[in-house]
């Protein structure tokens, strides 16, 4: 990963961020994608930069010692089934992990929004938009100047859990009661996404949604975030 250089100098004209929060299965990175496809935005993913942490050989052997061995996998990689089954029952067993990758992730998004602003050199301000499952629980949506809902009814998002990970619903409810609830997601954001329908059904919900995202007044990322060791600092919401 590239470094982080918090001192170092950004564009006048800033950028304009974009969150997505949603329930486990609600289709969140799908909705991520559309947005930064129709924004022309780089899409800041958090599962991916976890994915590249659980590649590197030394992090998973940090893991597999801090939680008791059996991990790893014949071949060195991590199983991330028995890690899932560890950690989503257990709080303390969950705070551990999240307290090795939390901080790795974090300054991987804000060099993520630091070449993204920089690489804005063009007549409008730039965007970015930040794919984080718990944008809101860790304080990472304080960086997002809109923040838009993907809504899904419990069945369908179970369902649509279930065929992709093959979760059974009570693991489904072990993983969407690790995250804050959906009726705090909601009232945080500043648009809501209906996703019941197929995937151009959302394809089409986002293009509604670019006219009032390109509306929106820039911050540059000193502003919003000036320390990439620590959680944005509040903002005051756009009128």
């Amino acid at each position: 990963m590239d470094s982080v250089d918090s001192a170092a100098p950004s564009p006048q004209h800033g950028l304009r961020v974009v969150g997505v929060l949603g329930g486990v299965g609600s289709g969140k990175s799908t909705a991520a994608r559309f947005l930064a496809q129709a924004l022309a935005a780089p899409h800041l993913d958090a599962d991916a930069e976890v994915a590249r942490l659980f590649a590197d050989p030394a992090l998973l052997q940090q893991l597999d010692a801090r939680f008791g061995g059996g991990l790893l996998q014949e071949d060195g990689s991590l199983d991330r089934a028995e890690l899932g089954r560890r950690v989503f029952d257990d709080a303390s067993a969950r705070q551990a992990l999240e307290s090795i990758l939390h901080p790795a992730v974090r300054r991987a998004l804000w060099l993520g929004l630091q070449q993204a602003e920089a690489a804005a050199t063009g007549p409008e301000p730039g965007f970015a938009v930040l794919d984080v499952p718990l944008l809101l629980e860790n304080g990472l949506s304080k960086a997002c100047d809109f923040l838009v809902f993907v809504e899904v009814p419990d069945a369908l998002r179970a369902a649509r859990a279930g065929a992709r990970h093959g979760w059974d619903e009570a693991t489904w409810r072990a993983r969407e009661a690790a995250q804050a609830p959906l009726t705090a997601k909601r009232a945080a954001a500043d648009a809501i996404l209906d996703n019941a329908g197929g995937v151009e059904d959302l394809r089409a919900a986002v293009e509604g949604l670019i006219p009032r995202l390109r509306a929106l007044p820039p911050r540059s990322l000193r502003d919003r975030w000036p320390d990439p060791e620590r959680p944005p600092p509040a903002a005051e919401p756009n009128a």
